[in-house]
């Protein structure tokens, strides 16, 4: 025989559990059949017996805690509907359906309808934690719909008032069972809205699973689906859980629970605020100590015990520096002064003016300084400037020097 790899019974046994408990289909499922092998509870309080139909049959239990939820007696020959999970028990390679609920197989078509909406519903995406809002940490005012008269109704109002007793409550009474419930919820669930509260409470206080029908309304879960409200839903108990219950934001299995979702506990609010205040107080009586700290450290370095001498210093300095300023100014400006007096008398000296006192005179032709012969000719007439005056003549004759 060539070398293979091989494997245990017990490994492939144990490997074919897992295909069980990890194929979805088979991880909730809903089965009908007839009763059949069934001997009642055994020491344990676990109910063994067969499933079948015309053809086939499967093994099925029901452990002991959900047995204990049973609304009637099983017995062989009993058309029912089950509900639960596929798996295999690997230490004789046998498989079984471990049912969580038995219902009467009038009672179980409900259940069937119910799983087949909740598989559509499931697959458009209602249930989706994406589409979930979440809800105000404080809310102002919170709107419920339940029951009038109910349990239900007290649980809400009183524990939303014992927790948080500053929230503004709005009863909205509607009809939680019955063929008329769903439409009588719905618009309940509007009028609720147009009081524009922060969240929405939606529920009752369980019942039987035929009782909750209402809750498993398709246009109802549609409408919450829709609303831009917050909604807390608290319709059953764990092992009745509604569509409602599923498309809400969240979802608790009593009014109790969802009241607690709804609003925090004002104790524990308070508790948080003096942590706060003692947490703040502490933090700025640090900071007030450090500044101190910084402050006396500061005020007994020798540079601010100094600061006074050092001021002094500095003022000296400061009018030495002044008095040089002073000091360069003045010998700038007598400096320029002089410059000044001396370009005066420079231009002073080159006046012409004050070469007519010394008994020369100034000739102009035409407006214009004659400065040589050869610039004047015969009958020309000039302006001599002298000294006191202007005299007006005519050239009679115009000699060069050498001619």
């Amino acid at each position: 025989m060539e070398n293979k790899t091989y494997y245990s019974i017990s490994q492939i046994n144990e490997f074919i559990k897992l295909l069980f408990d990890n194929t979805e289909p088979f991880k909730d499922i809903c089965l009908k059949g007839e009763i059949s092998n069934f001997k009642g509870a055994n020491r344990s309080g676990h109910l063994y017996f067969t499933l079948k139909d015309e053809k086939s049959s499967i093994n099925a239990v029901l452990f002991k805690f959900d047995a204990l939820r049973l609304k009637f007696t099983p017995k062989n020959g009993d058309e029912v509907i089950v509900r639960g999970s596929i798996s295999s028990y690997p230490p004789s390679g046998t498989y079984q359906i471990i049912c969580k609920s038995i219902e009467s197989f009038g009672i179980g078509q409900l259940l069937l309808k119910k799983e087949e909406l909740k598989k559509k519903l499931f697959a458009e995406g209602l249930f989706d934690e994406e589409h979930k809002k979440s809800l105000p940490k404080f809310p102002k005012k919170i709107a419920i719909i339940t029951g009038k008269n109910s349990a239900a109704a007290i649980d809400f109002k009183f524990n939303i008032e014992r927790r948080y007793p500053i929230c503004e409550i709005m009863l909205f009474y509607s009809l939680v069972q019955g063929e008329n419930a769903p439409k009588d919820l719905i618009r309940n669930l509007f009028e609720a809205v147009s009081v524009s509260p922060d969240i929405i409470l939606i529920g009752r206080g369980g019942g039987a699973s035929e009782d909750l029908n209402a809750f498993d309304d398709e246009n109802l879960v549609r409408e919450i689906y829709n609303c831009k409200i917050p909604i807390i839903s608290a319709v059953g108990h764990q092992i009745n859980q509604t569509l409602c219950d599923l498309v809400a934001d969240k979802y608790a299995s009593t009014p109790t629970g969802a009241a607690e979702l709804a609003v925090p506990d004002i104790n524990e609010i308070v508790e948080d605020l003096k942590y706060m205040d003692n947490f703040i107080s502490s933090e700025i009586n640090r900071k007030i100590n450090t500044c101190e700290r910084e402050i006396k450290y500061i005020s007994e370095s020798k540079y601010f015990v100094n600061v006074l001498n050092l001021f002094d210093s500095y003022k000296d300095r400061i009018n030495i520096i002044e008095e040089k300023i002073e000091n360069q100014i003045k010998n700038k400006v007598i400096l320029k002064e002089k410059e000044l007096k001396y370009i005066e008398n420079h231009l002073e000296s080159l006046n012409p003016n004050n070469i007519l006192s010394k008994g020369y005179s100034i000739i102009y032709k035409d407006g214009k300084a004659i400065s040589d012969i050869t610039e004047l000719k015969k009958e020309d007439n000039i302006n001599i400037k002298i000294k006191g005056g202007e005299v007006a003549a005519k050239i009679e004759e115009v000699k060069e020097n050498g001619k």
